[in-house]
């Protein structure tokens, strides 16, 4: 996909690995949309996009809301032309890495059923609401790309991992999207990310994103 005046959505634009990506994906040509909950942290993602000659735009958004998400990529539709890129950085990439102290707290005899759940939910609602909302314009367009950040285990992950399981749901949720809009023009595309680099992560996502070598 060529990014240049491509309107891109970043969920997460103001966090370690979202502000790296709007950052590349501007410089790229892209017209870079982010939403998030800290307008500060977005706000400076901002400022660094347009020194730089680039176009960005914040919006304090809860991602898990379907109503504030739909109603966002609504506005940002009829304001830019077009939803191309959809991207939800927000939760995916969250895996811990435990030290055996932290495995061990998580033991299944001490690990309440909400602890284990609450990440595996919220990553799947907040990833599901996110690429609808960019789906019902995209499918209209009959062209746009949407993102799906991974985390996958390592092997040398122990005890009870939320975040690896919530990456393991994410993966499927990103494969029946895929097959869900074959023939509508619209890609959903699962891309690993590295925990260890916010900025490999940023690249890896901006070479899915331009139909690179991920």
């Amino acid at each position: 996909m060529l990014l240049d005046g491509a309107n891109a959505l970043i969920y997460g634009g103001g966090g370690v690995v979202g502000s790296r990506l709007a950052v590349a994906l501007a410089r790229d040509g892209a017209r870079v949309h982010l939403a998030g909950r800290s307008r500060t942290k977005m706000q400076h993602v901002v400022d660094i996009i347009r020194a730089d000659g680039g176009h960005a735009e914040a919006a304090v958004i809860d991602v898990l809301d379907e109503v504030d998400v739909d109603e966002y990529v609504d506005v940002v539709a009829a304001c830019s032309g077009s939803i191309d890129v959809s991207i939800d950085v927000i939760i995916s990439g969250r895996a811990s890495r435990a030290t055996p102290s932290e495995a061990s707290a998580r033991r299944l005899d001490r690990t309440e059923v909400a602890d284990l759940e609450r990440p595996v939910l919220d990553a799947l609602r907040a990833h599901f609401i996110t690429a609808r909302a960019a789906a019902r314009h995209m499918v209209c367009q009959h062209s746009g790309l949407i993102l799906v950040p991974r985390c996958l285990p390592t092997a040398g992950d122990a005890g009870l991992d939320a975040s690896s399981l919530a990456s393991v749901v994410i993966d499927r949720l990103a494969a029946q999207l895929a097959g869900d809009l074959v023939g509508t023009g619209v890609r959903v595309t699962a891309v690993d990310t590295d925990p260890t680099s916010a900025d490999e992560t940023a690249r890896r996502l901006v070479a899915a994103a331009s139909d690179g070598d991920t």
